[in-house]
């Protein structure tokens, strides 16, 4: 899942396989307000853009998708293809173009999406991966290029002015390398960048902004978390966007 050249995820990947799905901040907190935001996708063809261990592009293929799934981490992108082929959902050569199956492959957001033709694609799903990258410009150019006139992104990314105070950041206009300990993971490393930044590459890059959403946490979160539920309405964890392609600037 990580495109910074300071940090991949093959190092952890073993550990986030088997344990993502059960973090409270996944399975009852980001994952929930990010289906929610997902357009329909039956019959379309979509891009996974940071699959991880395969959560999104399974649920994609289960609402009649055909599903594009990559990962900067060759050692994650192999636990989603165990995970998917489990459930008979992995495209074989025969059946990669068929709607309710995935193809998986290693390649890294900051790099061209050269396996992937012009116009080819009618979205693209990218969850918990952005603040992987310190400059978005060159990927957002590549989801222009990808997508189909009226094609639309959905990314979640980190709250970043709760970052910037967890982190006690001198100038929150600033992006930032991030260090961080997760408990149930270990240290990861990523970007935190203001909101100012976020939505104005977005739009520089053609981008049409329908939905921003702050979204929290579910009622298991607060059940079995409490403690966190009550700090998470003060301070936000993350921010979803869903954007579509401007056709005038295509």
């Amino acid at each position: 899942m990580s495109e910074s050249p300071e940090f991949n995820y093959d190092e952890i990947a073993d550990v986030y396989a088997a344990g993502v799905d059960d973090a409270p901040y996944n399975a009852h907190f980001e994952r929930p307000a990010t289906l929610a935001l997902l357009p329909d996708v039956g019959g379309a063809h979509i891009l996974d853009a940071g699959c991880g261990s395969g959560f999104y592009a399974e649920e994609l293929a289960r609402r009649g998708a055909r599903v594009t799934a990559i990962d900067g981490s060759s050692q994650m992108a192999q636990h989603a293809e165990r995970r998917l082929a489990e459930i008979g959902i992995l495209a074989a050569n025969a059946d990669a173009h068929r709607m309710g199956t995935v193809s998986v492959r290693a390649a890294d957001l900051a790099q061209p999406l050269t396996f992937l033709d012009d116009k080819s694609v009618d979205g693209i799903l990218s969850p918990l991966v952005m603040h992987y990258l310190r400059d978005w410009v060159p990927t957002l150019g590549e989801f222009c290029r990808v997508l189909k006139p009226g094609g639309w992104l959905l990314l979640s990314t980190h709250h970043p002015a709760t970052e910037a105070d967890r982190f006690h950041t001198e100038n929150y206009f600033e992006t930032e390398p991030i260090e961080d300990y997760w408990n149930w993971l270990g240290t990861v490393r990523f970007f935190r960048r203001p909101l100012t930044r976020t939505v104005g590459d977005l739009t520089d890059a053609g981008f049409v902004i329908d939905r921003l959403v702050e979204p929290q946490p579910t009622a298991e979160f607060r059940r079995t978390h409490p403690d966190k539920f009550a700090r998470n309405l003060k301070h936000p964890e993350f921010i979803l966007i869903r954007g579509r392609l401007a056709r005038q600037t295509l």
